[in-house]
């Protein structure tokens, strides 16, 4: 601590010095200042088509003469202006004094905006796997493995996705070789019970406990829908579980919420709900 502010006293007692001294001698560094080397900034530049940069002209008050190498790619106005026209490269030129200065400008093709990546309600980013397009948080990230007939996709924030202490979201995704009609599945869920959700982790390695198991219809746009919730707990870590399974003609999807109780932000439920409402489908 102390050494900081040694630090900062003497950077402190740098800055009034510098002031003291130009104020003596305000003439030399006026003098400096009109020598100054005239250069144009930047020197390189990259744009997206459509956008635009202003370029400055340094070390001198004279007005410049702008043009371009090639108006189609990168065209340039009387103050300077560069805009991107189409994907390629320009050299922007000014000429002051009939000395040219140049600017290196590299278009490139605009990136296709998302629009419900857009919309999201925290900042986000979209990934495809197989068939499925879905939209995340941007800080996030994924590992995609092969689990029998499902592609699964674990999304957390980056920082925590090798660790796994965070909450969390496994997407599955797979196929039906035929669909799958209301009454059968009512069935199935209807078999569904705490202790038989004990079983399948035990086959796992795990030995959990399992309290508050719901299991009731989930209403969606792509077709039936089932959701499970229950606590869970394992190793001494109590957390939360839901899975939303979800069945269209051709697909099935599940994803499956673990909230650790870390009150995330953008809250993990949240994410899911915007997850499922936005994923596509490719048929």
């Amino acid at each position: 601590m102390n050494q900081i502010k040694r630090v900062g006293k003497m950077l402190a007692i740098v800055l009034v010095l510098s002031m003291v001294i130009q104020l003596a001698i305000p003439n030399y560094f006026t003098a400096v200042a009109n020598a100054a080397t005239i250069a144009i900034n930047p020197q390189k530049v990259t744009l997206e088509v459509g956008k635009s940069k202003t370029l400055k002209i340094t070390g001198t008050k004279t007005k410049a003469v702008w043009s371009s190498s090639n108006t189609k790619i990168a065209a340039v106005s009387n103050t300077g202006k560069v805009v991107a026209k189409k994907a390629g490269k320009a050299k922007i030129t000014a000429t002051i004094n009939k000395k040219k200065y140049t600017c290196a400008v590299t278009v490139k093709e605009a990136k296709k905006t998302n629009p419900l990546v857009d919309a999201a309600p925290f900042k986000a980013q979209a990934a495809t796997t197989a068939d499925f397009t879905y939209i995340f948080p941007g800080s996030w990230s994924t590992i995609v493995t092969d689990a029998g007939a499902y592609q699964q996709v674990y999304m957390a924030p980056t920082s925590a996705i090798e660790t796994g202490n965070s909450s969390n979201l496994v997407l599955a995704l797979g196929n039906l070789d035929s669909p799958i009609d209301a009454e059968t599945l009512k069935m199935a869920y209807q078999q569904v019970t705490a202790d038989l959700l004990v079983s399948q982790f035990a086959q796992l390695g795990m030995e959990v406990t399992i309290d508050n198991l719901a299991i009731n219809p989930y209403k969606n746009s792509f077709g039936l829908g089932y959701a499970i919730k229950y606590d869970i707990s394992y190793g001494g870590v109590s957390m939360k579980q839901t899975i939303y399974d979800i069945y269209t003609d051709k697909h099935e999807f599940k994803v499956t919420i673990t909230d650790i109780g870390d009150k995330l932000s953008p809250d993990v439920n949240k994410i899911a709900d915007y997850l499922i409402k936005t994923m596509k489908i490719s048929e």
